[in-house]
């Protein structure tokens, strides 16, 4: 279930069992006239009923919020030292965007735009997801494709729009001269055609392993269309246009599928689904997400794939006797299904049709949620640990310029653990990052390669930061600091803020803890920052091998998992809102812009720090030691030679974005 939110499962939706049979000791009394404050429901005997809260809360049910206004409670208010509420304004942005009703500046939607923003560590609310269970009931896609096609191939190949069509006319001139082939032979068919030899058995067989990718294509046309992510109008049939490229993207962001617009297995599975099917493993995903924070859990089965696995890790109960750490998401999601009575995609329409939109301002399921392990409670001996994996410091390029192999069979991985009975349990297992060579736009103008680390040795989590800012170095090119966007109805240059944050595609995600260096001295502990953290990204592909600037990333949606559990099970101060006062004035294409970040992010201050300890990893090369300073690229002729290198912690993290 580790990785449940972020990949498109290979199964069909198999339907569970909605509750079991006989009595049902949780269900509450109908009280219909409570306020809304009040109001909880419950499936009973299989119909739905409105039911007591606070009774629910005082039986043991935990309350699962489905309603709009839920945000990962990293985003939540909080109180202050002297009792101050302390708002944190990330959270209406969180919401609207979750919501359909704004984008990432705050501003409203354009009348049938979507976010698509489940990837990037915002999940549809359920007022959302209502609005595609509708629609999708209604338009019965599921007759419009042959899905058979969709998953009789493994991709299908794409190119740029020139490369296209060399591919297609070769494609062509190949299938006329087999074509002919085939008739002069008398051959039934092209796969019966006699081969004189082992090349033209291959030539047989890339040609009817194109003929099946293009009819693969074709139904791919078709499924985008009538889902309406495609107007058949702006798209030239056959072609993978920029019209269809960005509608098979907004298709994967939506199914939570990362090819980022290529064509392969996970995509076409999507495909081959039916509407409501997909529909059914985002409302999962959804409720998964829900349901774990509700209980205040972390545990996905990420440390061990199942109870069977002997690898699953155990620690020792209080009856003496050893148990295993438990994924704690299935079994959450199952029992937040079953008591809202969901076991197929039929009884979610059933669901939404019986909820108007406006149902979702405040809709709250009572359930109960799997107990938590004795090894919870409210300050828990927690602590993480970073395996760097596989590094290698040699610089990965020849005097010509031609990169160099430097496999890695050992990828980096984050764990969190917790101190129970002596021992350490680890409770999550997640892929993350680590540095490794960048290029950098140096003080002199000039790009160079640049080894970009991630401290080895012990380090602590003192302060966790919803929404975190980036601050661009003086270095960071001004291009990257303007964006196109659509202003009252038309087109400008405005300043961009995607980059810095606060927001999901910020360098730092939507929340991140800082790495520091804890001394002790004659006057006590100080604490030094040395540019690096682990936070959430948007970019998710990197996730999957490739480097950062040094920082550990996590998914967006696994950072907030992770550092809501921590705020929820250990000692913490609520600092708010950070000031930054950050200005700064530049000028592109003739044009002036300011940048001004008010704010360094919603702070919160651990006490104790929790510790945090980066393993060296497997060094593989020849060099032990990193390169410090600026290497000149192959090829590149300098004006001079490279300067310095900062390594104050923004230049250290680098802007730690893609």
């Amino acid at each position: 279930m580790g990785s449940a939110f972020t990949e498109v499962p290979k199964s069909p939706v198999v339907a569970k069992p909605k509750r079991s049979a006989g009595p049902d000791p949780d269900a509450l009394p109908e009280l219909p006239d409570l306020p809304p404050e009040r109001r909880a429901i419950q499936v009973v005997d299989d119909r739905e009923r409105v039911v007591d809260a606070d009774a629910a809360r005082a039986r043991g049910l935990t309350i699962v919020d489905l309603s709009d206004g839920w945000a990962p409670s990293v985003f939540d208010d909080r109180v202050g030292p002297q009792g101050a509420k302390l708002s944190n304004p990330y959270r209406a942005v969180y919401t609207g965007l979750a919501s359909d009703r704004s984008d990432g500046d705050g501003q409203p939607l354009s009348v049938g735009e979507r976010n698509y923003l489940e990837l990037y560590g915002i999940p549809p609310a359920l007022s959302v997801l209502r609005h595609r269970f509708l629609v999708d009931a209604q338009l019965g896609c599921g007759s419009a494709y042959d899905p058979s096609r969709l998953v009789a191939v493994d991709e299908i190949r794409t190119w740029g729009a020139s490369t296209e069509q060399k591919e297609l006319a070769r494609y062509a001139a190949r299938g006329t001269r087999l074509e002919a082939a085939r008739v002069a032979a008398g051959a039934p068919t092209l796969e019966a055609l006699p081969t004189a030899d082992a090349r033209a058995a291959k030539e047989i067989k890339e040609q009817i392993e194109f003929q099946n990718e293009r009819l693969a294509f074709a139904e791919a046309e078709k499924r985008l269309i009538c889902e309406g992510l495609m107007g058949a109008g702006r798209h030239k049939t056959g072609a993978y246009d920029t019209a269809m490229r960005a509608a098979m993207l907004d298709f994967q962001q939506k199914q939570a599928v990362m090819d980022q617009a290529d064509i392969r297995g996970g995509t076409l599975e999507a495909l081959a689904r039916m509407p409501l099917e997909n529909d059914f493993l985002a409302l999962r995903r959804v409720l998964t997400e829900r349901a774990m924070h509700a209980g205040g859990f972390v545990e996905d089965g990420s440390v061990g794939d199942s109870a069977s696995d002997p690898n699953t890790p155990t620690y020792l109960g209080a009856d003496g006797t050893r148990h295993r750490v438990p994924d704690l998401a299935t079994p959450s999601l199952d029992a937040t299904l079953a008591r809202l009575g969901l076991a197929t995609p039929e009884d979610a329409v059933a669901f939404f049709r019986r909820h108007p939109r406006a149902d979702f301002d405040t809709l709250r399921v009572a359930v109960r949620l799997p107990p938590a392990p004795e090894y919870y409670g409210a300050a828990m001996d927690l602590s993480a640990e970073i395996d760097r994996g596989d590094v290698w410091y040699d610089f990965p390029y020849d005097a010509a310029g031609v990169r160099l192999p430097q496999p890695r069979e050992r990828f980096p991985t984050f764990t969190l653990f917790v101190k129970w009975r002596g021992e350490r349990v680890p409770l999550v297992r997640w892929r993350t990052t680590v540095g490794g060579w960048r290029s950098e736009l140096a003080s002199d103008g000039q790009e160079y390669y640049r080894w970009k680390g991630s401290d080895v040795g012990p380090r602590v989590w003192r302060h966790i930061v919803a929404a975190p800012v980036w601050i661009p170095p003086p270095s960071s090119p001004l291009a990257s600091m303007v964006k196109e966007k659509k202003v009252n109805g038309t087109y400008a240059r405005v300043t961009n803020y995607d980059e810095t944050g606060p927001g999901y595609l910020s360098a730092y995600g939507l929340a991140a803890a800082i790495h520091e260096e804890m001394r002790r001295g004659p006057e006590g502990a100080t604490f030094f920052d040395n540019g690096i953290r682990t936070h959430g990204s948007f970019d998710y592909m990197s996730l999957r091998g490739r480097f950062s600037h040094g920082c550990h990333r996590l998914y967006n949606e696994q950072a907030m998992r992770l550092f809501s559990f921590v705020l929820r099970h250990r000692r913490v101060r609520a600092i708010g809102s950070i000031p930054l006062g950050f200005r700064r004035t530049f000028y592109s294409q003739g044009e002036v812009f300011e940048m001004r970040l008010p704010s360094r992010g919603f702070y919160y201050e651990l006490d104790p720090p929790l510790p945090v300890e980066v393993l060296e990893g497997r060094i593989k090369g020849a060099l032990t030691k990193p390169v410090s300073g600026y290497v000149p690229k192959p090829g590149v002729k300098y004006a001079s030679p490279p300067p310095g290198v900062s390594d104050s912690p923004d230049s250290r993290a680098g802007g730690d974005g893609p």
